[in-house]
């Protein structure tokens, strides 16, 4: 329900408006509920509690609850769609359904604030830049068909994180939020073109934010439903989406909330789409083009039996070396007859070699150790 703002200036102040409108469905539902006990009716206003205002206000007030006891209980509007707040958890896999959902992006001219890219099936856009979405399907009729819209984070690391609007965009004396009520504001996407959409979630109660309104009839001649959206917040905000990817992802479903289709697409908004366009893209064909790294092959040596070695060559070596110092020379003699000995335990058979040269090396140790 809603009410003209030129019925109501004469008589309210702004804010008095607004606190009216914001409240006008609880009354509404009270008076559903109260409507038909002759003992509430002719206290009514007392049952909302104390009203509040000038003098002109509480008139005003007291019209309306008096206009509202006379008219049927079925006339009036429930204040909130049949299909309630989304799932916490999403599914981002696109599904046709039985009517062949469809979401369809209108291809602009570069000069527009916003471009859609059809190989990353992506839109980039300025933030409060509308644009247009078609919505297409096969059902005969739309009655009780409602579309969804629901911003989620791309990447699965952050897939079941809140998506919502950054603290400076959320100020109310910014000039996208004037007239806008607090739950709305929250959110990062709007349909400007449907008067009855819902902005569903609260991200203070952990509910993920979605907007929904009912799906309309296509127009004579087409064969689609076009509504205009808006966005605003940017991906770069650090205290909302904090330069993490994002997507929509549009739902069509019927007043039980069952989902009869689903369509993705990866939203970046930003001051300036085509230059962040052409980077992306350029990215994503360098990505798909690069080699692949080299594999290297491993050469897996063949395991030897038990016992079995590798050939030895046994021909005797001589060498005459000149070393500085008697010290030296006696740690190289050591370390020779060591070596030969360890030859001697490898291969105790035919190791006539290793054991004169054990032997000499030995006596030449003897020799300068005296």
């Amino acid at each position: 329900m809603s009410f003209p703002d030129s019925e109501l200036s004469d008589l309210l102040e702004r804010d008095d408006r607004e606190a009216l409108y914001n409240n006008v469905h609880d009354i509404v539902n009270y008076v559903q509920d109260t409507l038909y006990d002759p003992g509430l009716s002719q206290n009514m206003p007392n049952a909302f509690g104390p009203l509040e205002g000038n003098e002109e206000s509480l008139i005003l007030k007291q019209e309306i609850f008096n206009e509202l006891s006379s008219i049927p209980s079925n006339s009036f509007p429930t204040g909130l769609p049949p299909v309630y707040s989304a799932q916490l958890k999403v599914c981002n896999e696109e599904y046709a359904g039985p009517y062949d959902f469809d979401v369809s992006i209108i291809p602009n001219g570069t000069k527009n604030p916003w471009v859609y890219s059809p190989s990353l099936k992506k839109v980039f856009i300025d933030m409060g830049a509308h644009f247009p979405v078609e919505f297409r399907h096969t059902s005969q009729s739309t009655e009780g068909l409602y579309v969804r819209v629901m911003p989620s984070f791309s990447s699965l690391q952050h897939s079941q994180e809140l998506v919502f609007r950054c603290v400076q965009h959320e100020q109310p004396h910014l000039g996208l939020n004037k007239g806008v009520p607090p739950h709305v504001s929250q959110h990062i996407i709007r349909c400007s073109s449907n008067e009855k959409t819902f902005y569903l979630g609260d991200r203070k109660t952990n509910q993920r934010l979605s907007v929904l309104f009912p799906l309309s009839h296509p127009q004579t001649g087409t064969d689609a439903v076009r509504e205009m959206f808006v966005f605003v917040c940017k991906s770069s905000c650090p205290t909302g989406m904090n330069r993490k990817p994002i997507e929509i992802i549009f739902t069509l479903e019927n007043s039980n909330g069952d989902i009869l289709g689903r369509r993705i697409l990866n939203v970046r908004i930003c001051s300036c789409p085509k230059r962040d366009r052409e980077k992306e893209e350029k990215d994503s064909v360098n990505k798909s083009s690069a080699p692949q790294g080299k594999k290297r092959k491993l050469e897996m040596k063949e395991k030897k039996g038990a016992g079995e070695t590798e050939p030895k060559d046994k021909n005797v070596q001589s060498a005459t070396i000149e070393v500085p110092g008697k010290l030296n020379l006696l740690q190289i003699l050591k370390f020779s007859r060591d070596l030969m000995a360890g030859e001697m335990v490898r291969n105790p058979q035919k190791n006539e070699q290793y054991v004169d040269a054990y032997k000499k090396l030995q006596a030449q140790v003897d020799h300068l150790q005296q």
